[in-house]
């Protein structure tokens, strides 16, 4: 048996005790974004600490998005109708994972006639990432997990770029060492110290730790549970999960209504399942499906022949390395900052409306691949009603540059750092991949979700809130793992994501989703949050399907003979 003290982020090992957990987050109002009185955090109103150095607030096109929304439902459809069209066969709205890989995969079955228009100046949504003099760094999701066997479209990709050496279909392929997440991967800070590891070990009472025990014993048995339907019960893609009943009840209960039936009261171990929420859907146990908090856990398989099972694919950009190797394959197709204002669908012919260079201009495509979020999609298709809309997850992203490495108190730095206490996620080292054994400066990426707010009410705080309290809070939280952290920072930028990921709430994985229909005449739907779940698999597999029903036509082969 193995290290059962040894448990790390989104994968479940294949021994008892040992997993990781899975890349784009309610409660007390009062305990989201202000000073906690929990352990570790209570004398920190009366310390002081350095804020002097220099912050800048980016983040999407907020204000171009909000101009849009106010003037979509204004846009006069005779003016719309005057503007001259390009003919293109298909056109693609939105430049994030799913988009690119709807034109990726659009490109490997020898179509070349579209377009793709993205709103903002640089593709990659929330996979979006930056650069400095140090290093990259990622502006939202960091990392891959290991691809299930299922998970053939991620595979297929991995080998092209290279991430998979030989065969990529085989049970435990072989990586490319450079992009496995190097050691040490991840540590928590708790009761003044760092603990290898995110499952809390220090100052558990038996309870806990017999608590701790069988819960990964009920999710061990999930992660290898297979339906009558021969399907897994967790599967990367969600589409690909059993149909079985009692399995898609699950959904129908929220996760923490889940553990309090099987009476899972444990502090810690309730504390580090909200973690994990927090983490991959940005809100807390008892506010998401089960059925997804149980995926979060049981969902991932994938195996190496090189690597633990524990280990994740990640890049100093984090995933804004696979966008942007995307992006490159069908750069030629893909125009930048060109929001679009109206898409008007027909039976066979739809008119896109958009803008570039500040000049009104539109395209006529036989079909439309809409490949935003849904919950934009009321606002420019015409006649199109959404019938419920997804919820959504806000989520404040900040990359900070340090001048030297904060000190340890226990385990030394690793790629993942969090704490025990406040309500941040901790934060990853951005050039962790270095192949060094000494670091002067270095780019760390700070997470934090707005949890515990509705998310409605998060948006407009997140939206309220200046560079000083942002620096103000994230260094008050960073000073509980590393007092004196704030002498080290040099720089620091901040990204809002007001609709940052899909949040599965109680109903949406096997109700809610299902009533985001794949077609609205011309045009076809493709993004993560018609899967429920924010990561790059989903992403990619929603834009795969959509390019699908353009290949499965036979347009596709026309093209390339």
């Amino acid at each position: 048996m193995s290290n059962t003290d040894k448990l790390s982020r989104k994968l479940f090992l294949r021994s008892l005790g040992s997993f990781v957990l899975s890349g784009t987050i309610g409660g007390a109002v009062s305990g989201c974004l202000t000073a906690c009185n929990r352990l570790g955090r209570t004398n920190l109103t009366n310390s002081t600490y350095s804020t002097n150095f220099p912050v800048k607030m980016l983040g999407p096109s907020m204000a171009v998005g909000h101009r849009l929304r106010d003037m979509l439902g204004r846009l006069n459809p005779a003016f719309a109708d005057e503007v001259k069209a390009d003919f293109c066969k298909v056109v693609i709205v939105g430049g994030g994972i799913a988009g690119l890989s709807t034109g990726w995969w659009l490109q490997r079955h020898g179509f070349n006639d579209f377009t793709l228009l993205e709103l903002e100046s640089a593709c990659g949504g929330n996979s979006r990432s930056g650069k400095n003099k140090v290093s990259a760094y990622p502006w939202g999701a960091h990392y891959v997990p290991l691809p299930n066997l299922e998970s053939h479209y991620v595979r297929l990709l991995f080998a092209e770029l290279g991430l998979i050496e030989g065969d990529y279909s085989v049970a435990a392929p072989r990586y490319n060492d450079l992009h496995l997440c190097h050691d040490p991967q991840e540590r928590l800070f708790k009761d003044g110290q760092f603990q290898d590891g995110l499952v809390p070990r220090r100052g558990l009472k038996l309870e806990d730790s017999l608590e701790i025990r069988r819960f990964f014993e009920l999710v061990h048995e999930l992660r290898d549970a297979v339906g009558a339907d021969g399907r897994p019960a967790f599967a990367i893609p969600v589409d690909l999960s059993s149909q079985e009943p009692k399995f898609r009840e699950l959904d129908e209960i929220t996760f923490a209504q889940w553990l309090e039936q099987r009476n899972f009261n444990s502090k810690p171990l309730l504390w580090y399942i909200d973690y994990c929420c927090r983490d991959d859907y940005g809100a807390l146990s008892a506010n998401i499906s089960a059925w997804a908090g149980l995926h979060y856990f049981a969902g991932r398989r994938g195996r190496a022949a090189n690597a633990e099972t524990n280990s994740v694919v990640t890049f100093p950009s984090g995933n804004g390395y696979l966008a942007q190797a995307l992006k490159e394959k069908i750069r030629a197709h893909i125009i930048e900052s060109a929001p679009v204002l109206r898409i008007l669908p027909g039976q066979k012919l739809s008119r896109v409306i958009y803008e570039q260079d500040g000049k009104t201009k539109a395209l006529q495509a036989e079909t439309v691949i809409f490949a935003a979020p849904r919950f934009l999609a009321p606002y420019i298709i015409a006649d199109y009603k959404l019938e419920k809309k997804p919820e959504y997850a806000p989520w404040l992203v900040a990359n900070l540059t340090l001048s030297g490495v904060p000190g340890s108190r226990g385990t030394p730095l690793a790629w993942d750092n969090v704490s025990y206490y406040g309500d941040s996620l901790g934060y990853v080292v951005a050039n962790h991949q270095e192949i060094t054994t000494r670091r002067s400066s270095i780019v760390i990426t700070y997470y934090r979700p707005l949890a515990r707010m509705p998310a409605a009410q998060a948006r407009r705080f997140l939206q309220a809130q200046g560079e000083t309290f942002w620096r103000d809070e994230i260094v008050k939280d960073l000073e509980i793992m590393h007092p004196g952290i704030g002498a080290l920072i040099t720089s620091m930028e901040l990204w809002p994501w007001g609709h940052g990921m899909v949040s599965p709430s109680q109903g949406y994985m096997w109700t809610g989703r299902q009533k985001l229909e794949r077609r609205f005449k011309s045009v076809v739907f493709a993004h993560s949050d018609m899967s429920g779940i924010s990561n790059f698999e989903e992403a990619q597999y929603q834009g795969i399907m959509a390019a699908e029903t353009i290949i499965s036509s036979g347009t596709a082969l026309k093209e390339s003979t």
